[in-house]
Parts: structure tokens; C-alpha cells; sequence
């Protein structure tokens, strides 16, 4: 019993903690919009500085993925990845880590469409396949052997 309400505690603790971080990312969000407003549909490249692994698609692709793909997929916010102050800096190593797993997954999706037997007409692999929305994979190699 004491042990289902402090995981309850915990719980709720999290929550907090994630619904609190939430806003902060919304709003940074939400600025951006604001800031490309009318060039949505241009691409990444044209409205962001600093663009490498997107190219090609449009600035308004390129916030969803940032959101719905990276922030989400990892259970980050911006500030993970990004100097919130001069988008372009690549002064955080996760940045460039983030546009090498990119690339990583990429290939993977490539590969595995070649793989004769696979069920799924659109096989592919994403930050989600591996993170599940944590900061590491949720699959470590460096993770202790199960007895």
C-alpha cells in the first residue's frame, strides 16, 4: 500500500515537473510561429539559419518535426538541442548528435524497405522506434544484463 502511493506520489511529482516544462516549450513555440508567419510554406533553409539535416522541407515542417519528432520522441524541450537565444548556434553537442541519429534513421528506413518478408508496406524507423520519449534509448547496450 505504502509503496503504490509514493509511485502515485511520484507520479504526480512527474507530471508536474513535464506540465510545468510544457508552457515554456509551447510558448517558444508559439513565438516561432509568430516569427514565419506568411512563409510557412518556404523552405527551411530560406527562413532558419543553420539548416543542414532538413533541407527541402518547408519552415513549417521543420516545427512540427522539431516538436513532434524530436521534443516529443525524447521527452525534451528546445533548450535541449538549441541555444534559445540564437537558434543557429551550434554551441550544444545534442544538436549535432540529433542530425547524425537523423541521418542514422534515414538510413535504416532505407534499408529495411530492401529487407524481402517485411510486413508493412511503409516500414520505418524514427527517434520514437528507440528513445519512446526518453533522453536515452530505452534499449541500451551499455545497460546491466538481466540475471
Amino acid at each position: 500500500m505504502i509503496a503504490r502511493l509514493l509511485a502515485l506520489l511520484v507520479g504526480l511529482l512527474w507530471a508536474g515537473i513535464v506540465a510545468a516544462a510544457e508552457p515554456a516549450k509551447e510558448q517558444l513555440l508559439a513565438e516561432l510561429r509568430a516569427r514565419i508567419a506568411g512563409r510557412e510554406q518556404e523552405p527551411a533553409e530560406v527562413v532558419f539559419k543553420d539548416i543542414e539535416t532538413f533541407r527541402g522541407r518547408t519552415a513549417g515542417q521543420l516545427l512540427a518535426v522539431m516538436d513532434l519528432g524530436f521534443s516529443r520522441s525524447l521527452g525534451v524541450d528546445c533548450a535541449h538541442c538549441h541555444d534559445v537565444q540564437d537558434w543557429a548556434a551550434d554551441a550544444r553537442p545534442q544538436k549535432e548528435i540529433a542530425r547524425q541519429m537523423s541521418v542514422m534513421a534515414r538510413e535504416i528506413s532505407a534499408r529495411i524497405k530492401t529487407i524481402e518478408g517485411i510486413e508493412s508496406a511503409t516500414p520505418v524507423v524514427n527517434c520514437t522506434t528507440c528513445h519512446r520519449g526518453q533522453k536515452k534509448p530505452a534499449i541500451s547496450l551499455d545497460a546491466p544484463a538481466a540475471p
